[in-house]
């Protein structure tokens, strides 16, 4: 194929499309123009630049460079051509005016916000190339479209009667383009109680309580959305995950929507199969598999299989297919991507409590190909050392249990003292939902104890092996456990524990700690946190227990006026002693910035 190419000539102010063949000359255009027009024109000019120079081919010429003009904003532009010979098309440009979009008003007083109305109305503009507002050329078919838009999204708030009309285009001398609108939104839609089409009345009955949170909210598109989605999950709840469903809706005093439904059958899982896995065992699946086989099929639960295999950390992708084998059986087709198992991670920062951390780690989530996970994690802080080894299995013994091996040393500078601690400790941890959290461990500690600025009194045991096993429940109820706006989060610890060696004593530990976030409703999304804390140890002789066991409180997730741990009493030197008990509450108003 015969390759063309432009040249822009600033100083002659006009380019070329060059060939084997025919030529295309412009003039009239300045030099930022003709740097923009040379990378637009070139793909829609190449075919004309690969053959002669002909009418019918000059006037193709002038229309596209016509339209790329007008599409800058010069709507009163107009393009001559020639054929003045030696096989080249001449395009004369007379740009007149660029114009851009201007001021958007409206008439009357419809709430709608004027950076809404702005928004929405040059939406199809910047939406559509890389532009911004003060910048949009003006097209003579915008204000249509853009009144279009903003009826568009009153619909979509529920405004199903919105009306968007243009009242005027004004163009200014200085090239702005004003227009004003005509909005009427018409009253707010609610949604109307359903209708059922399809299934019998005693199915009509029971999707009906399932729906009624939704009935007589406004229209939105959201909305009704979330209530399509709720008879379809009914549904699949029930096992009918191959059940049709046919929407319509009719506008009347609220929008009245009708669903069509057709069940299908009930089916029961036969088998399962695997596909994609390069290095975990087949062997593997079948944990998270097996448990399905005989059972009603239900997406919810092989949703649930494709969440505990995506948590393992050694896929990239998850899927799993149903595939019909009769009227009442199916099987399941796994199909898996397998991600990077082992990665390398080094970390640095500054801690309020900690100072200076510096870590690495070194992680394989797919250990012996076995969908364990092995970690080794070395970090040293301005308070001490720390090393650890951990090995998870995510389903042990062929239950969704995990069970967790941990060996580490640590090195720590408190203040009044310093500590060295090595142990073991196994944990078995259940989640039967995203709510609820219960985790059994057990440990054996090796701690021995420094002075530095309390008293050996103050102290307590220095050198002590301590045996201990604990139960630990967590409650969920927080929108996001990362970064949480609203909901209700706690957590609870009870610990028996057995203190040998210089000395021998037990001691039985309970913890509580809850937090509630209100979200508050209004534009700056501001919330109140309250949180009560709460935990007391009881030790067979309070002076035989050490000073790292007993209780400290203080800082940033306990009354922040004071300082880690120092919440309680102090030694002669100043130092936290630490205590037997404590509780704390505190309420916090945050406003985002």
């Amino acid at each position: 194929m015969k390759q063309s190419k432009i040249i822009a000539l600033t100083s002659l102010s006009y380019m070329i499309l060059s060939s084997d063949a025919a030529e295309v000359r412009v003039t009239g255009l300045d030099e930022a123009l003709t740097k923009t027009m040379s990378a637009k024109i070139q793909p829609r000019l190449e075919f004309i630049g690969q053959r002669s120079a002909t009418e019918w081919r000059a006037d193709d010429a002038s229309f596209f460079l016509k339209e790329l003009l007008i599409k800058q904003g010069y709507s009163d532009c107009k393009v001559n051509w020639e054929l003045p010979g030696n096989d080249t098309i001449l395009l004369k440009t007379e740009l007149g005016p660029q114009f851009v979009l201007g001021k958007i008003s409206t008439t009357g007083k419809d709430p709608l916000s004027k950076k809404l109305i702005d928004e929405y109305f040059s939406e199809i503009i910047t939406d559509s190339k890389i532009i911004s507002r003060s910048k949009a050329p003006y097209l003579e078919d915008y204000p249509e479209k853009g009144a279009k838009n903003i009826a568009n999204y009153l619909k979509s708030q529920g405004y199903w009667d919105a009306t968007v009309s243009v009242v005027s285009v004004k163009k200014q001398s200085t090239g702005q383009v004003d227009i004003q609108l005509n909005i009427q939104r018409g009253n707010l839609h609610h949604i109307l109680p359903p209708t059922f089409s399809g299934i019998n009345t005693q199915q009509v009955a029971a999707i009906k309580t399932a729906v009624a949170p939704h009935i007589n909210k406004p229209a939105t598109s959201q909305n009704i959305a979330t209530l399509s989605n709720t008879v379809q999950d009914y549904y699949r709840d029930q096992g009918y995950q191959f059940a049709n469903i046919d929407i319509s809706s009719k506008n009347l005093t609220g929008i009245l929507i009708n669903y069509d439904i057709q069940t299908g059958n009930l089916y029961t899982v036969r088998d399962f199969n695997v596909s994609g896995n390069i290095i975990t065992k087949p062997s593997r699946f079948s944990r998270y598999l097996s448990p399905l086989r005989g059972e009603q099929y239900t997406e919810a639960d092989t949703n649930e299989v494709v969440k505990k295999l995506l948590l393992t950390g050694a896929f990239k992708s998850v899927r799993i297919i149903p595939k019909k084998i009769n009227g009442s059986e199916i099987d399941l087709h796994l199909e898996v991507t397998e991600a990077k198992p082992r990665f390398i991670r080094a970390y640095t920062g500054v801690a309020s409590f900690d100072g200076f951390v510096l870590g690495a780690s070194y992680t394989n989530q797919n250990f012996l190909n076995k969908l364990q996970t092995f970690t080794v994690r070395s970090e040293i802080s301005s308070r001490g050392l720390l090393g650890e080894v951990n090995l998870t299995e995510p389903y042990f013994a062929g239950v969704p249990v995990s069970f967790t091996t941990r060996l580490f040393a640590l090195q720590r500078q408190f203040d009044g003292y310093d500590k060295k601690q090595s142990g073991l400790e196994t944990s078995f941890t259940w989640k039967p939902n995203d709510s609820l959290t219960s985790r059994l461990y057990a440990g054996l500690d090796y701690v021995t104890l420094e002075a530095d600025g309390i008293t050996p009194q103050e102290l307590g045991p220095d050198d002590y092996i301590n045996t201990k096993v604990g139960f630990e429940q967590t409650l969920d109820l927080r929108n996001n456990p990362v970064l949480p706006t609203q909901g209700f989060h706690a957590k609870g610890t009870l610990e028996y524990g057995r203190i040998d060696l210089d000395t021998s004593s037990s001691y039985f530990q309970t913890t509580l700690n809850t937090s509630y976030r209100h979200l508050l409703q209004n534009e700056q999304k501001t919330r109140l946190i309250f949180r009560f804390n709460a935990a007391a140890i009881y030790p067979a002789d309070s002076e035989e227990l050490p000073i790292d066991l007993r209780l400290f409180s203080g800082g940033i997730d306990s009354i922040r006026s004071f300082a880690e741990r120092e919440l309680g009493p102090l030694s002669a030197s100043g130092d936290p002693l630490g205590g037997e008990a404590y509780w704390n509450a505190s309420a916090e108003y945050i406003y985002p910035f």
